[in-house]
C-alpha cells in the first residue's frame, strides 16, 4: 500500500526458478513441516534472493494462488483427510496473472498522491500513473474477495479496508 513500506496492495505471480524451489523444497524437509505454509522471498536490485519468513498458515495472497488453479486449501484439506493424499504434488501454474486487494489499492493511491514523508526514498511513484496501473485488468487478472454472486463481502472488504486505514487509531 504505502510505497515507503507497507502491506501489498497487489500482486503478480512470477514463475519460480528451479535453484530457488530446490533450496525452499530442502528447507520445508528439514524443518519438518507438514500442511500448509508460504516462504517470503525478497529479489534485491541485483537478483539476490533472500528469505524473510516461513508462514505455516494460509496467506494474504491466497486468491492469486487460487486464480492460477492452485488449489492449497483443498490440497491441505485432502491432506488432513489423508495423509497419504498426492493433492497438490501435480499442479501447475497457469497463465501470469495479477490479483488485487481493491480497497488497499485504494489506499495505495493515497499514499501516492499525499506524497513520500521520508527523504530515504529516492525515487515516488507518479500519481497518474499509478491510477492508470489500478484500473489496467486483463481478462484473467481477478480481485481479492470479488464473486459474482456476493458482491456484499467485496464491497465491505473494500470499505472496512479504507475505514481502519484512514481512521486507524494514533495510539
Amino acid at each position: 500500500m504505502n510505497p515507503q513500506g507497507s502491506g501489498s496492495s497487489a500482486c503478480v505471480s512470477q514463475p519460480v526458478a528451479q535453484d530457488v524451489r530446490l533450496a525452499a523444497e530442502k528447507f520445508i524437509t528439514k524443518a519438518g513441516w507438514r500442511g500448509l505454509f508460504m516462504i517470503e522471498l525478497l529479489r534485491d536490485d541485483q537478483g539476490n534472493v533472500w528469505f524473510v519468513e516461513l508462514n505455516g498458515r494460509p496467506w494474504g495472497s491466497m486468491a492469486l494462488c487460487r486464480r492460477q488453479g492452485l488449489e492449497y486449501p483443498a490440497w491441505h484439506v485432502e491432506l488432513a483427510i489423508d495423509d497419504q493424499s498426492r493433492g497438490g504434488l501435480n499442479g501447475s501454474l497457469g497463465a501470469q496473472v495479477v490479483c488485487r486487494h481493491a480497497g488497499r489499492e485504494f489506499m495505495h493511491l493515497l499514499f501516492v498522491l499525499k506524497g513520500a514523508k521520508s527523504h530515504a526514498l529516492s525515487r515516488w511513484p507518479s500519481f497518474w500513473k499509478t491510477l492508470g496501473n489500478m484500473f489496467r485488468f486483463r481478462r484473467e487478472d481477478g480481485l481479492y474477495n470479488w464473486r459474482r454472486d456476493d458482491p456484499k463481502v467485496f464491497i465491505a472488504d473494500f470499505y472496512y479496508t479504507i475505514h481502519d486505514n484512514v481512521f486507524k487509531s494514533r495510539n
